[in-house]
């Protein structure tokens, strides 16, 4: 998670025919599976946005995976972060495997076989130049600011629990009777609108990495992922 950047500059005569130079060192945030041995790393520190999540898909990709041996999901709304679509594999490539829910899901998930620890998620329309992770799972390196600020799909989460969440945090989620449109608690079109514009934002030019896309194809290709579940 480390990146070392070479700095010249002028004595303090200010003679160009002379320089001196010092390194920087600048640390970008990873993140590893629950036994370390899958490592991928992000061009930044801190994510995009943040958000919390009831939505039963989210809490369904984790659950097949503690199913299987992977960590346990807590009993709370989960805690989703957007980072630039751009991934580094700093080891355990050969341990990524790909899956989506069913057939007809627009997400597809990325794990490690290792220790199914869940690593990386994409959702075609609601995720535009990021990747999402969920900081429940996977070990967290030199992050910062992942700090939630609105939470998603409280249609679909336990009233009674969600009560002794978080208050402060403004509900959105979509109008499931109606016409499939976005709708929410007060205030919260100004919520939705700033987190567009951070989820659209151009990813650098300069940001190394994958795609998600193209770990997609270097794992298995995206014709062959694993669904879990036949229904649709």
């Amino acid at each position: 998670g480390h990146i070392l950047y070479t700095v010249l500059y002028c004595t303090p005569v200010q003679d160009p025919r002379y320089f001196s130079c010092c390194t920087v060192l600048v640390t970008m945030a990873t993140i590893s599976c629950r036994c370390g041995k899958v490592e991928l790393q992000f061009p930044s520190k801190t994510p995009r946005v943040s958000t919390e999540c009831c939505c039963n898909s989210c809490r369904q990709r984790v659950e097949y995976l503690a199913d299987m041996g992977g960590p346990i999901v807590p009993k709370k709304p989960l805690l989703t972060s957007k980072w630039d679509n751009r991934v580094e594999i700093v080891s355990g490539k050969d341990l990524l495997f790909a899956y989506k829910l069913n057939p007809e899901t627009m997400v597809l998930n990325i794990a490690s076989s290792c220790c199914k620890t869940f690593l990386l998620g994409r959702h075609e329309e609601y995720d535009g130049n990021c990747v999402t992770t969920s900081s429940e799972f996977p070990v967290f390196h030199n992050a910062e600011g992942m700090v939630p600020v609105s939470r998603w799909f409280v249609n679909q989460w336990d009233k009674d629990r969600l009560e002794k969440c978080d208050r402060s945090l403004i509900g959105i989620w979509v109008n499931e009777d109606g016409d499939g449109s976005l709708t929410g608690e007060e205030g919260w079109e100004d919520v939705f609108q700033a987190q567009q514009a951070c989820i659209q934002r151009e990813i650098p030019p300069d940001a190394k990495g994958l795609t998600f896309d193209e770990i997609i194809d270097e794992i298995i290709g995206r014709d062959n992922v694993g669904i879990v579940s036949q229904k649709s």
